[in-house]
């Protein structure tokens, strides 16, 4: 049994229940890992806002890692410790190319989420992510003006397949394109993951690749699973997960992020 020491856990799909809360065995059990002295954090493609609550609410204060691993920023007093954005000309080009298809699209910028208009797309994910929405009449104008740290186009699943496809042939590895919902398409700096974030934070808490444990559920997962010493899978997880997945715990609804910890944990 591997002695784990930082566990990072997905948010949305695996710490989270369908209907975005935490199940008390899945809180008992974190707070009861964080008591035997384990360092938890969360990483999320969401924002750092929309992560803090519950962070505050699991008693987390070590770094998030938030945006699929673009940025890492401390939850006890806001300080980044990471960011890489995604560079000015490609941002453009996306933007370009999503607006071409008609899709939805959200830019996130400083910590702030900005959208051109409120439509179904956004109030959908309005709802999930509980965050203000700063409207912009013109993405391009926008971009002109800040770092930008994600890209995210919402709309129909094969939809965004067919788009995906073009953004990979187009930019290759020179973007990180990942879905973390099937009607989610999301861009960030080639550098940016979770896996590499988890890589930094694990670096800078001193604390070595074996002793890490990952639990994920989607695409945007498979390289903090591939990368942790112990990488766990959701039940309800894309198939792609649980192939690279050390371990395969329950699904979100049935405390799979309990059931992980208490068998990587504390060995039950």
């Amino acid at each position: 049994m591997p002695n784990i020491r930082l566990v990072a856990i997905d948010m949305d799909d695996t710490l989270l229940t369908p209907d975005l809360q935490v199940a008390p065995a899945v809180r008992n059990a974190i707070e009861e890992a964080q008591r035997r002295g384990v360092l938890v954090t969360l990483a999320t493609g969401r924002m750092f806002r929309a992560a803090i609550p519950f962070a505050r609410q699991l008693g987390i204060d070590l770094p998030l890692i938030v945006y699929q691993g673009a940025m890492v920023k401390e939850a006890g007093n806001d300080e980044l410790l990471y960011h890489v954005p995604v560079p000015p000309e490609p941002a453009r080009e996306i933007v370009d190319l999503l607006k071409e298809e008609h899709l939805h699209i959200n830019l996130y910028i400083d910590d702030h989420l900005h959208m051109e208009k409120i439509d179904p797309e956004a109030f959908g994910y309005i709802g999930l992510a509980k965050v203000p929405v700063t409207l912009t009449k013109d993405h391009g104008a926008l971009l002109e003006k800040g770092s930008t740290t994600k890209i995210l186009a919402i709309g129909d699943p094969d939809h965004l397949t067919n788009v995906e496809e073009q953004a990979r042939q187009k930019w290759g590895g020179a973007i990180y394109i990942t879905r973390s919902k099937p009607y989610y398409l999301e861009f960030m700096n080639r550098n940016a993951g979770k896996g590499s974030a988890l890589a930094f934070l694990a670096d800078r808490l001193q604390i070595p690749r074996e002793a890490t444990m990952a639990i994920g559920d989607s695409y945007n997962d498979l390289d903090m699973l591939k990368y942790a010493g112990v990488g766990v899978a959701m039940g309800n997880g894309v198939e792609e997960a649980k192939a690279v997945a050390d371990w395969v715990t329950t699904t979100n609804e049935d405390d799979g992020v309990a059931v992980a910890l208490r068998r990587w944990v504390f060995g039950e």
